[in-house]
């Protein structure tokens, strides 16, 4: 295994010297191999810099994050990055993926029938779903929004309109997502926390947050099928004020729908 200086490790992981030094202090990183005299770092202490960094960047503190990596100098900080990457990565995003422009109606699962190549790509690049990635090639930005924006195509619904309706969305939706996660901290963590964080439950925790994005998912769209029922129903009473009888029979609602009014 390649070995180098401690220069080397921090400018490999982004960072400063000193704050290597700091989280070497701090009992963060496993004690250095030796060549002579000189302290040589390896793989393994750039994966938990990595870890620390990471770990970092998601708020937790160095004092936290000192519980969780010395718990046991064997194994905790491969468990913690699996409990890390595991609480993670139910909810990340899909990649950005790159396709032959040809493929794009396939890869967002329309028919060459549904909609054309060009009217799609044409209303995806003004929405800001795709961009080009060379001759011939599109990267898709946000596989799932270009599926719901190419289906909104088809349906007739300029793209734009619906990426507007997303950051709309994404408002509401973002209190919906500190809802559950208060959820999982009142129900889950917090007693995970009280018992001083036993790496063997661990599993437990990961499974748990794996459990919660369907469970989240179900309880989130069960709650909407509900409200937009409600909606529907105000809509259509509204809109019921512009059919006359003649029209309602035309678009095959009953007569006595409409003269009971």
């Amino acid at each position: 295994m390649a070995d180098f200086p401690i220069e080397e490790l921090a400018r490999r992981a982004g960072m400063t010297v000193r704050t290597v030094r700091t989280y070497i202090t701090r009992g963060l990183l496993p004690p250095a191999g030796r060549a002579g005299r000189a302290a040589r770092y390896t793989g393994d202490h750039l994966d938990r810099l990595d870890l620390v960094n990471g770990l970092r960047r998601r708020g937790f503190s160095l004092g936290a994050i000192e519980v969780l990596v010395a718990q046991d100098t064997e194994r905790t900080a491969e468990d913690a990055l699996r409990l890390y990457r595991g609480m993670l990565a139910p909810w990340q995003p899909e990649e950005p993926v790159e396709v032959d422009e040809a493929e794009l109606p396939g890869r967002l699962g329309l028919t060459p029938a549904a909609v054309s190549a060009h009217e799609l790509l044409r209303h995806l690049d003004e929405a800001g779903v795709v961009e080009a990635a060379g001759p011939g090639r599109l990267r898709i930005l946000a596989p799932d929004l270009a599926r719901a924006a190419a289906e909104a195509v088809r349906l007739g619904i300029p793209p734009a309109a619906l990426v507007g309706l997303r950051r709309r969305l994404d408002d509401h939706t973002g209190a919906v997502a500190e809802m559950f996660v208060e959820l999982f901290a009142r129900q889950v963590w917090d007693d995970y926390v009280d018992a001083g964080l036993p790496a063997g439950d661990a599993p437990r925790i990961q499974q748990t947050v794996e459990q919660l994005q369907p469970v989240a998912t179900l309880a989130l769209l069960s709650s909407f099928r509900s409200r937009m029922q409600d909606v529907m129903d105000a809509f259509i009473t509204r809109i019921s004020d512009d059919i006359s009888p003649e029209a309602g029979r035309a678009m095959g609602i009953r007569t006595t729908d409409l003269d009971d009014r």
